[in-house]
């Protein structure tokens, strides 16, 4: 919002009331929330513009601020009903153990018919695992006999028996509910789905009906309506663990983890303990990187399956693989496989593996068997495409081409496929035609993971902001640790991989890849835990801790290592605050003409929920803006404290380079430093083909031949002064 606005009168609050709705009726609910909040910042008290930005932050899944408005807005209509409906809904969509106790709480006062507060209570208490569907004046007997066929998987017999109880109790949901599962489990889905949404319409509270149905709109490859079934469910009992899992599945899979956690987290804590809870534990925690509380979760699902399924072991392995445990890690993989040989998941997984390792021929295998039994797997494509050169007549483009247009593909697979088609385009010199499929892969992915880069802008001004009043060279932290890390630090694409591999070529260092660790550490020290919009100054004496936190750390995943490399991008951030914690440490930051950077980024999908600004040309240059803005900061403090390197001028003179960055590193030279690419590490970036070559200058001045296409992004660097105009 602006820093001042005028007050409304109250025609204008209704004109703006009407507008916001109308935009939310319409399905835009950007437009709408920015409506909404101009009201609410121009009067706080129209309670119906803080009922509305409720509803959507619940839509959106932020649950603490969807919290925020339903509290204002009871608090400005405490009669009001449908508001004390809306708030229950969020909370059991999102809220933990607290907030589901504020709210019941506020409840208990709340000046409501009686009924309605009973009906909200029973949700959180005695419907809370369950719902009581109407049964039509079903006997107890007959209820049993139908779900015990369900449960023995006698699937014509139950049909059989619920189509003649509802000749006699047409009102019976239950029996509806049976029918629609026998229907569906027989294969029969047109007249499942009719009796999945008559079930429901005979009793709209009928909480596993809706979760029933959820779990067969998946199976019929429709996960969005699938969703809100299952947010339906969960909302009409927050304690119904197979809806919580289901919902919690969707949400991952829509980039959602954090969400999908506190609802997985609700289900164990109800007792909820079986092998799909561990494995959307597992998938959640992946995707947050939470590995070893992946591979925990995974564990569990091996345990009680009693030796795993091919599916809990292929998870497990991908786990493990990012521990660094890639012994167990293969051999996971291999068991998964000996029980399912086309378990896409665990193709996939093992030839990302063999490819992290520099086994590419292995890896090209089951890559392209991932092709015939998952035809439609995008990342699979992008996956193989990053280290195969593709050349003139390869069948590999002209399948993708085919399957790109396949109206089957999802839009994940879509965007994955995309990227790999444009890499694929541009090996084999089909300049013309890259942009098109790199444009809609880019496209896509914004759609999927919106951003906002005024928020990168008051991070930096807000990190530069905490850290003005340090005095960084008169400042001694007691205690700290002798650890000597070298960090590689840069924008991503801009050739840190490279660096680290050369560093981790010499004998005494071994290259730990990008694990973030200390970077999120020092990002701590300085962020509110409540607010992670807002920052204060590090607390020194909290310093000499960070540094032997990350010592630990690295001591536990790679022992007996002398020096090690951090190649996380994000550490530049934190530069100076990482070197107090460690005053052993070095630093390096890589530079790259920003023209072929910010290309070589536009041509990549990164990992989930990392550099979201990447799929935007503009925002992609605003962002580099804010990198230079950083690197600034730190060389008007402390230039001694980091060294620089050009790639330009590493690729043309790669001896002399490569010495001088050898010897700020500290290490005595060694020859093995310029065969770096005969160095057999793992390694886990998009770099992983490129770092196994010898130095190339091919990349160099590689967005001339895209100049048309990287028009709104050169417009950019040149408005800002970061090339000529």
């Amino acid at each position: 919002m602006g820093q001042t606005m005028r007050a409304m009168t109250g025609p204008e609050i209704q004109e703006a009331y009407g507008r916001a709705l109308d935009a939310h009726k319409a399905g835009d609910l950007d437009t709408a929330i920015r409506g909404y909040g101009a009201i609410i910042e121009a009067n706080p008290k129209v309670a119906e513009a803080h009922f509305q930005a409720g509803r959507i932050y619940t839509a959106k899944m932020r649950f603490d601020r969807a919290f925020l408005h339903f509290r204002a807005a009871v608090s400005l209509r405490p009669a009001e009903g449908a508001i004390w409906s809306a708030w229950a809904n969020a909370v059991a969509l999102g809220a933990d153990a607290a907030a589901e106790a504020e709210f019941l709480k506020a409840l208990k006062s709340a000046p409501v018919p009686p009924e309605a507060r009973v009906a909200l209570q029973d949700r959180f208490g005695a419907q809370r695992g369950g719902t009581r569907p109407a049964t039509g004046g079903m006997k107890l007997a007959a209820i049993r006999r139908l779900l015990s066929l369900i449960q023995s998987g006698r699937m014509a017999e139950a049909e059989r028996l619920a189509s003649a109880a509802l000749k006699q109790h047409p009102g019976s949901a239950l029996a509806l509910n049976v029918l629609a599962t026998a229907l569906a489990r027989q294969g029969k889905a047109a007249p499942a789905e009719a009796a999945f949404l008559k079930a429901i319409a005979v009793d709209p509270d009928y909480a596993e009906a809706h979760d029933n149905l959820g779990q067969f709109l998946i199976e019929q490859g429709r996960p969005e309506e699938a969703q809100a079934m299952f947010r339906r469910a969960v909302m009409l009992a927050p304690g119904l663990a197979p809806a919580l899992v289901n919902l919690a599945t969707c949400l991952t899979s829509a980039g959602q983890p954090a969400a999908a956690l506190t609802l997985l987290e609700r289900a164990r804590a109800g007792g909820a303990d079986a092998p799909p809870l561990c494995v959307a534990l597992g998938n959640a925690h992946t995707r947050l990187k939470n590995f070893a509380r992946a591979e925990a979760a995974l564990l569990r699902g091996v345990e009680l399956t009693k030796g795993g399924t091919a599916q809990i072991l292929a998870l497990l392995a991908q786990a493990q693989a990012r521990l660094g445990k890639d012994g167990e890690a293969m051999a996971n993989f291999d068991r998964a496989l000996a029980m399912n040989e086309n378990l896409p998941v665990a193709v996939g997984g093992k030839a990302l593996l063999l490819q992290t390792l520099g086994d590419f021929g292995g890896a090209e295998v089951l890559f392209r068997k991932g092709f015939e039994i998952d035809p439609l797997n995008g990342e699979n494509f992008r996956a193989f495409i990053m280290s195969h050169k593709a050349k003139p007549g390869d069948p590999v483009i002209d399948m993708m081409l085919r399957r790109y247009e396949d109206p089957a593909m999802s839009p994940t697979d879509r965007m994955n496929m995309g990227f790999a088609i444009a890499k694929a385009l541009e090996d084999v010199k089909d300049y013309g035609r890259v942009f098109r499929y790199l444009d809609e892969a880019n496209a896509l992915m914004r759609k999927m993971s919106p951003y906002s880069i005024a928020q990168r802008f008051e991070q930096v001004a807000q990190t530069k902001a905490v850290f003005e009043g340090v005095d960084w060279h008169g400042t001694r932290i007691e205690g700290t640790t002798d650890f000597a890390p070298i960090f590689v630090t840069g924008m991503p694409r801009s050739g840190t991989t490279l660096i680290e591999q050369i560093i981790a070529s010499h004998s005494l260092v071994t290259g730990a890849g990008e694990i973030g660790e200390c970077a999120r550490a020092a990002q701590d020290l300085i962020y509110d835990a409540k607010n992670p919009m807002k920052m204060h100054p590090p607390s020194m004496d909290e310093i000499a801790g960070l540094g032997h936190r990350f010592e630990a750390f690295i001591g536990e995943r790679f022992p007996g290592s002398d020096r090690i490399t951090d190649k996380s991008i994000q550490t530049y951030m934190y530069l100076g605050l990482v070197k107090l914690a460690m005053p052993n440490a070095r630093f390096v930051v890589v530079r790259r003409d920003p023209r072929d950077n910010l290309l070589s980024i536009y041509k990549n999908k990164f990992p989930d929920d990392t550099h979201l600004y990447a799929y935007d040309q503009r925002d992609l240059a605003k962002f580099y803006g804010t990198f230079v803005e950083m690197i600034d900061f730190w060389r008007e403090r402390v230039p001694d404290w980091f060294y620089e390197v050009q790639y330009e001028e590493l690729v043309a003179n790669p001896e002399e380079e490569t010495r001088k960055l050898i010897a700020a590193c500290g290490l005595d030279w060694e020859d093995a430093c310029l065969s770096f690419h005969e160095n057999k590490r793992k390694v886990e970036t998009l770099s992983v083909y490129q770092v196994r070559q010898p130095i190339t200058q091919a990349s160099v001045a590689l967005w001339q031949r895209y100049e048309k296409d990287l028009e709104p992004m050169l417009e950019q660097l040149k408005k800002d002064g970061h090339v000529a105009g």
